[in-house]
């Protein structure tokens, strides 16, 4: 009998590892198929490896659409995109070749991208995209060259470059008249370095940099990243679901909880509990569209002979 209880518990364990081990894995296959035309002076080599840039942009840009719980403007996904295109390293973990076609006119790539999702989310909250994306942030807005004078072009380049960083992070500049509106300050300190100053009613923040990008990234995620913005953004909740056979259809569920990006967000699996008559289990999770999850929810488990409760929400089941 003794024998008997051991062997339970460690299968029971066995269960716990396999799910989590599954949880902990954090790439995402997207599948993408991409042409790039023919360029003068491109070498096959070096055109199939644009395309193949080309295509984790789009990954990454498909897979953030996926899990943001709002539409984005076409200005803000435009921008989005060509961000991508720019730095997408870190959040591409490998890809493989499904089918490569050169052609006359160019090339065709079909390839499966992983995606590094938990380091994607992360980045994009630090931009303000699991927010309302419909609505822009007021700031009064001052980026300065400082000491050091620019030319006409070098302006202009300063004043599109801070532009395009507004729509991507959905900043708006404030009327002068509006005193509670965030401050932010960037001004050039040095031949290659930068500093600047966020000042809001939810704290006051200060990072320096070799670039204007880089300053207002730091400073905009630490915005962002605030815990009163974040309270205001993502409510976190715990979902309980009983009424299981084995173990097998938590792992099964766990997997599909998680790809419901649109609706929770950092989902991790609390405890399973086995019960003489049936399995249960919890999950903390952030909800970025309670409504949509509460749907889908109710379209897949009641149906499987299993009921459900979330705590942490406003409204009924």
């Amino acid at each position: 009998m003794i024998f008997s209880e051991y062997i339970k518990k460690s299968f029971f364990v066995f269960c716990v590892l396999m799910i989590a081990t599954a949880a902990a894995v954090p790439a995402f296959a997207v599948k993408v198929q991409i042409f790039k035309p023919t360029e003068e002076n491109v070498s096959s080599k070096d055109l199939r490896g644009e395309a193949v840039s080309q295509a984790f942009a789009q990954a990454l840009f498909a897979e953030s659409v996926r899990m943001m719980p709002s539409t984005l403007s076409a200005e803000r996904s435009n921008a989005l995109k060509d961000m991508f295109g720019n730095h997408y390293e870190e959040f591409i973990t490998g890809y493989r070749d499904m089918d490569v076609k050169f052609q006359e006119d160019g090339v065709a790539v079909r390839i499966d991208v992983n995606v590094n999702r938990s380091a994607l989310r992360a980045v994009l909250k630090k931009m303000g995209l699991f927010s309302n994306a419909e609505i822009s942030v007021k700031a009064d807005i001052s980026v300065s060259s400082g000491k050091t004078k620019l030319n006409e072009t070098q302006q202009l380049d300063l004043d599109t470059e801070v532009q395009n960083l507004m729509v991507l992070y959905g900043v708006q500049k404030a009327a002068s008249t509006d005193l509670s509106a965030p401050k932010l300050s960037i001004t050039k300190i040095g031949k290659n370095r930068w500093a600047g100053e966020l000042t809001s009613a939810h704290g006051n923040w200060k990072a320096s940099g070799r670039t204007v990008e880089r300053v207002w990234q730091n400073l905009w995620a630490k915005f962002f990243d605030s815990e009163n913005v974040e309270s205001m953004m993502n409510p976190k909740a715990v979902l309980v679901v009983n009424g299981w056979f084995n173990p097998d259809g938590v792992r099964e569920f766990d997997r599909l909880l998680k790809s419901w990006d649109s609706a929770v967000q950092e989902v991790q699996l609390l405890d399973v509990e086995m019960k003489p008559t049936a399995v249960s289990a919890s999950w903390s999770l952030e909800v970025s569209d309670q409504w949509v999850l509460k749907s889908y929810l109710n379209d897949y488990l009641p149906s499987r002979g299993l009921s459900f409760n979330i705590d942490g929400l406003s409204g009924d089941k």
